[in-house]
């Protein structure tokens, strides 16, 4: 059926109300339920991969009793994280009661936040309900580890950077930092708002503020930099492609706990990281110059999955970072937003192989298992061939659309 066509200067209809489907009350239940079976399917199954999901928890407390007793971050070349990370620890700490439900808790929080921030753009009318309940699913699809790490709260500084950039672009940007404070990756977000003064303005503030104060406050505010320069090629990423290979058949391969991950050490992996993080830079660049008309929440999207595909690292709760992306990215109306829509399946397939691979065949991965080397494997390949898919799908314009603003149609022959 043909668009109906508005007389000029006619007002723009208001957005339908959201079905009841999508209401409020029934997006929240959906979200208490989806964890809930999480922790009664965790508490009820004695199971080795319980402790390791949960394991992070007590060094996470440890890594908070020595930088308050300290006032220096950790010195152990373990401790890879901006300075926001030791403030998320410290306030999990002063909590009354045990650390990991504190923290746990706040995780739990920021979870939240996350998906009233897509449910508030899709009771203005501006988001496909998608987003929201993509959220609610793809999160707990990684079991525990997504509360027991510290990912989600980047995630959600990210999101909020995007969904708040067209109403509140000053305040998107201070989310865009604090996001970065916690955890690197979300400074990729900077380049897809260079010509946005406000949104940069906020960014940059923001970004000073933390970082004189953390630097001010703590010693070794920056030793994270030098701790994180040593990596190598974690056995979970793509770039561990032919090893993983290797294993699957049948063929051991050697590996070790190198600065808290376990990483390759066959012959060419040292030569391969560094080689992959030049591959990483050019790639992402490379996705962002392709998408460069599309929304910033595809671009986001696109960028995220390039990352994830190339880098020498990729700890399970690092998926957390492509569940954020996709969720937003679908919540976008119009061209973009079913683009970022048609891949949920494919991502929903990823998280759960993730989950499978750890912590539920960790033991088989680092001991030469066969079967968890080709889930590893399985997982692998259908990120790298979303990301793939993503670069050539994201070539060309969109709508111009975003999450915050009602798309409007164009009308016909326009």
């Amino acid at each position: 059926m043909a668009a109906t066509r508005l007389p000029v200067g006619a007002p723009v209809p208001a957005p339908a109300p959201p079905s009841p489907a999508h209401g409020a009350p029934v997006v929240l239940l959906g979200w208490v339920t989806a964890r809930l079976v999480v922790a009664v399917v965790y508490a009820a199954t004695d199971f080795a991969g319980r402790s390791l999901a949960w394991g992070d928890l007590a060094l996470y407390e440890f890594w908070a009793r020595q930088i308050a007793a300290t006032g220096a971050m950790p010195d152990g070349v373990t401790w890879m994280y901006p300075p926001l990370a030791a403030a998320v620890l410290l306030l999990a700490d002063v909590l009354p009661g045990p650390f990991g439900p504190g923290f746990v808790a706040l995780v739990l929080l920021a979870d939240l936040a996350v998906l009233l921030l897509l449910l508030q753009a899709h009771r203005r009318g501006s988001a496909h309900p998608a987003g929201m309940w993509a959220w609610v699913v793809l999160v707990p699809l990684l079991g525990l580890i997504s509360w027991a790490r510290l990912d989600l709260v980047p995630v959600v500084f990210a999101a909020a950077a995007l969904l708040l950039a067209a109403r509140r672009p000053a305040l998107a940007g201070v989310m865009a930092a604090l996001g970065t404070s916690a955890k690197g990756w979300p400074v990729v977000l900077g380049l897809l708002f260079l010509r946005e003064r406000r949104w940069l303005a906020g960014a940059l503030v923001a970004g000073t503020a933390v970082a004189v104060a953390s630097t001010l406050l703590l010693d070794g505010t920056w030793t994270f930099l030098r701790n994180l320069s040593g990596r190598g090629i974690q056995v979970e990423s793509p770039m561990a492609l032919p090893w993983t290979l290797q294993q699957a058949l049948g063929t051991p391969v050697d590996g070790d706990f190198v600065n808290g991950t376990y990483e390759v050490l066959e012959p060419g992996a040292a030569v391969l990281a560094r080689v992959a993080t030049l591959l990483m830079l050019v790639v992402v660049g490379l996705g962002l110059w392709l998408s460069r008309r599309r929304t910033p929440a595809l671009r986001w999207y696109v960028a995220v999955v390039a990352l994830l595909a190339t880098s020498p690292l990729l700890s399970t709760q690092f998926v957390l970072w492509l569940v954020g992306g996709a969720a937003v990215a679908a919540a976008v109306p119009g061209p973009d937003g079913r683009l970022a829509r048609r891949t949920l399946p494919l991502v929903a397939a990823l998280v759960l192989l993730t989950h499978l691979t750890f912590p539920l065949q960790w033991g088989g991965l680092v001991g030469d298992g066969q079967l968890a080397a080709a889930s590893l494997l399985v997982r692998n390949l259908l990120l790298l061939g979303l990301a793939v898919w993503l670069l050539v799908a994201a070539r060309g314009g969109g709508d111009g659309a975003t999450v915050d603003v009602p798309a409007r149609e164009a009308p016909v022959g326009g």
